[in-house]
């Protein structure tokens, strides 16, 4: 099967990244993820930031670092912003103020739909709380980086338990924990009891089973396709939704239909 068959108004990838250019989109890069997200029939990508941005402090950036990842977004967005929703990036260990002041920008005033973590603070810390607090009187989606790592991953990482706190502190907002591929069957028990977070179908390569465990343990309307792009290949991320032994409703709501309803896009499925 492929996506045609389904019949969808589209198809949503809720993780995507641009990660060149600094003081502009890089060209290249921007022709080559809209070329290739057409060629597997993908039509609304969530951009989540040029991280590369933040370095030398890549895992903790500083308010400055923050401000250029989100420059590049809102740059992305204001180009294509029929396929481009964007989400404003942020580290939870910097001054709240300036986490505050940044939502307003970017989101409040801006047009960005969204916060995104990555790893600068484990989802644990209560420095979290006004930031989320902020993101909940906005409406705001969170989708959060999460990892299992046995032999340990970053120092400030959040593991899919440690989402979990975070969720189930604020039960009113809506989570999206990344990568399926790196939290696996354990992440998904982890999350199983918080029922305002989905999971997105990203990280590492497909295996077999993932996204049914996924589907069987939360249902499918927690389930969001993610493919991690660049870091990851639109196509090969598809087949790990298309070859599942899911049903074709399954597959739409994946796809498409719970995305949808996070982003509150038009016609929405209730």
């Amino acid at each position: 099967m492929n996506a045609t068959h389904l019949k969808l108004p589209g198809i949503i990838d809720v993780h995507t990244h641009l990660f060149q250019g600094e003081a502009d989109l890089d060209e290249a890069e921007l022709a080559l993820s809209l070329r290739l997200a057409d060629d597997a029939g993908v039509t609304r990508q969530i951009q989540l930031g040029n991280l590369r941005l933040g370095t030398p402090t890549f895992a903790r950036p500083d308010p400055e670092g923050i401000r250029k990842v989100n420059n590049h977004t809102l740059k992305a967005v204001a180009r294509c912003p029929d396929r481009f929703i964007g989400f404003c990036y942020l580290n939870a260990a910097n001054p709240t103020a300036a986490s505050l002041e940044e939502i307003d920008r970017c989101c409040a005033v801006g047009p960005l739909r969204g916060l995104k973590f990555e790893f600068s603070l484990k989802a644990t810390e209560p420095l979290y709380d006004p930031i989320v607090d902020r993101a909940e009187a906005l409406g705001l989606p969170i989708l959060h980086h999460a990892w299992i790592n046995m032999e340990g991953g970053h120092e400030h990482e959040s593991t899919p338990a440690e989402v979990a706190h975070l969720a189930r502190r604020f039960p009113k907002v809506t989570f999206i924990m990344a990568h399926l591929g790196g939290a696996r069957e354990r992440g998904v028990c982890d999350i199983a009891d918080c029922p305002n977070v989905l999971v997105d179908t990203s990280g590492s390569y497909p295996e077999a089973g993932h996204v049914e465990y996924a589907v069987r343990r939360l249902g499918a309307h927690r389930v969001v396709f993610g493919s991690d792009w660049p870091c990851r290949d639109y196509r090969t991320q598809l087949g790990r939704i298309l070859g599942s032994q899911i049903s074709p409703e399954q597959k739409a709501q994946i796809l498409y239909h719970n995305a949808a309803r996070v982003l509150k896009l038009e016609g929405t499925r209730s």
